[in-house]
């Protein structure tokens, strides 16, 4: 087989590289090879915003498969900060409220479960991953079986397999996001980051009580006085506005170094 270079591979006509913009998540752009080659065009064209991903997620239709999971199912009603674990066998559809997931325990957060989530789903295809929810709120649950789940995605409506694999899509790019923001960032872009998540975070949970300081530490492995200089530095130079702990808005263009 020939080998090729990055730039090379990237510039071959006959690949498809257009799932994403099917989905999307960016729109088509050309990016020449000598960019490629440098290390630069495709990480701008394939990297939007986290808000920017979110909102086109949110505009998408993706709940044509309710009725049928409803129909077949048990509703769970859980209370606020209550934890859950999927039960093996089961796979469940948050029909209300909002909950936050872990790898093994609250401590390892990861973020908020997307809307239209299918939990249970990671574990009951690898059992070997251990993953925690708790409640944000009061939460209502669609509880269905493994076997009603792959009869209704799996043998009763392409459209339904459809829905299923955006939303798997994204799930995959939304951990990537938090993947590349956490691991290759400086600790100030990391906060940076953290900041118009948490901006998002409120406009789709009104009630959240957690801390400006407390969501960043919670989901970084900064240290909580740094967390506290950086953001009392941004405060008092007018960048951020912050009320009993808690971001009201970004004021002024934060730079990339501080």
């Amino acid at each position: 087989m020939k080998n090729v270079s990055q730039a090379e591979y990237f510039a071959t006509p006959d690949l498809d590289f257009s799932f994403p913009t099917r989905l999307g998540i960016v729109q088509q752009v050309a990016v020449s090879p000598a960019a490629v080659a440098r290390g630069k065009g495709v990480r701008s064209a394939m990297n939007p915003s986290f808000g920017d991903i979110y909102d086109r997620y949110q505009k998408l239709t993706l709940t044509t498969h309710l009725p049928a999971v409803i129909a077949c199912s048990e509703t769970l009603s859980l209370s606020k900060d209550q934890g859950f674990i999927p039960q093996p066998g089961y796979l469940y559809f948050l029909l209300q409220g909002q909950m936050t997931l872990a790898f093994g325990d609250e401590q390892n957060l990861v973020g908020i479960v997307i809307a239209h989530m299918p939990l249970g789903l990671l574990e009951h295809y690898c059992p070997s991953v251990a993953l925690y929810y708790q409640c944000l709120g009061e939460c209502r649950l669609a509880k269905i079986t493994a076997s009603d789940f792959e009869r209704i995605f799996f043998h009763s409506s392409p459209g339904y397999m459809q829905e299923l694999t955006t939303i798997l899509a994204y799930m995959g790019i939304f951990a990537l996001d938090a993947h590349y923001e956490r691991g290759s960032q400086t600790s100030f872009q990391t906060i940076k980051s953290m900041l118009s998540r948490y901006l998002y975070r409120s406009e789709i949970d009104g009630g959240q009580h957690e801390s400006l300081s407390a969501f960043i530490i919670k989901r970084t492995n900064l240290s909580r006085s740094y967390v506290y200089q950086v953001l009392a530095a941004l405060r008092e130079g007018g960048y951020i506005t912050v009320k009993k702990g808690k971001l009201i808005s970004i004021d002024r263009h934060i730079p990339e170094k501080f």
